[in-house]
């Protein structure tokens, strides 16, 4: 069946219209018929006021309503549209849904952190095949304002944690400068290195498999690939062994604003906040004592199109009475 899911998260809004098979919402392969995402920075200055902006709140309702009449016109059946951290930690977010959902004729869920978590887990796991599907794996989906890491052995989540720290408001806290200094990304790292031990002390020491979704990693990757164009194709299960991924991170996080925009595959709204983001990724790798990074195009979306699939068969299942 045809569904479409609308993820709402800190930095962007991102839709997936997508065919999933019968009765296998939770096995079966997905097939993609549009994905497209925009930026709208619904995490900006959050941390400073509570409070999410009337004019990004505007921004963000544009893109939801547009999104919907594109799954719409496209024959989805079901549209799930889903907020995360930005929501979820906003004074005004259940507000907010309710204005998006208005907007868009889609009611907005707001995910707490372990379901968005176990989604995304799930949905990684199952895009990247059989390995990951008999493996110890570490996910971890690094959003605008909130980052979920998830322990599993193959399908299975186990332990999780959303972290309250994202590529956005990591910036805003603690890499303001142009380029960040020194000093900056020492700080930046000792804090990002302590709260993750801290949140993730009950996982396990190390993993074979650590997979990554978000913005943050599928750059990582196409600079590894040297992709001037974001392909899905190119960097689904796309592995990159654990030094270069230290080293690519070095050379981001040092790098001024202009020097990121000048990367080809560097989109609009990511270049400001990608240092940030590669410092989460390093510290991950570190964390986990991972042989290296493996980058996933299946995160939320894919999970909560599944959920859709499975919503939809469940209120249309026919009465056995």
């Amino acid at each position: 069946m045809r569904v479409a899911a609308i993820d709402i998260g800190s930095n962007s809004v991102r839709l997936l219209v997508a065919d999933v098979p019968v009765g296998r919402s939770w096995g079966g392969p997905i097939a993609t018929l549009a994905r497209a995402g925009e930026v709208c920075r619904l995490g900006r200055g959050l941390h400073e006021t509570g409070r999410i902006a009337e004019d990004l709140i505007e921004r963000a309702s544009e893109i939801t309503r547009e999104f919907a009449r594109r799954a719409r016109s496209l024959g989805a059946v079901h549209v799930l549209a889903a907020a995360t951290a930005a929501l979820r930690s906003a004074a005004n977010g259940a507000e907010v849904a309710q204005r998006l959902g208005s907007s868009a004729g889609v009611p907005v869920r707001i995910l707490s952190g372990e379901d968005e978590a176990c989604l995304v887990y799930r949905a990684v796991v199952l895009g990247l095949g059989q390995r990951a599907r008999e493996s110890q794996c570490v996910v971890f989906d690094l959003g605008g304002g909130s980052t979920e890491v998830v322990s599993g052995v193959g399908q299975q989540p186990g332990r999780w944690n959303s972290i309250g720290f994202g590529a956005v408001s990591l910036t805003e806290r603690l890499l303001p400068g142009d380029p960040p200094t020194a000093a900056a990304l020492g700080t930046a790292r000792d804090r990002i290195r302590e709260e993750l031990m801290r949140e993730c002390a009950l996982m396990p020491e190390r993993t074979t498999l650590l997979a990554g979704v978000g913005g943050t990693v599928t750059v990582l990757a196409s600079i590894d690939r040297s992709l001037a164009d974001y392909d899905p194709a190119e960097l689904e299960g796309w592995y990159i062994e654990r030094a270069k991924v230290l080293t690519t991170v070095d050379r981001v996080a040092r790098m001024t604003y202009a020097e990121r925009r000048s990367l080809p595959i560097m989109g609009e709204g990511r270049a400001d906040i990608i240092g940030a983001g590669a410092l989460v990724v390093e510290a991950l790798v570190e964390r986990f004592d991972a042989p290296g990074l493996v980058c996933s195009t299946q995160g939320l979306r894919y999970g909560l199109a599944r959920l859709a699939a499975e919503e939809w068969q469940r209120e249309n299942a026919p009465d056995r009475g």
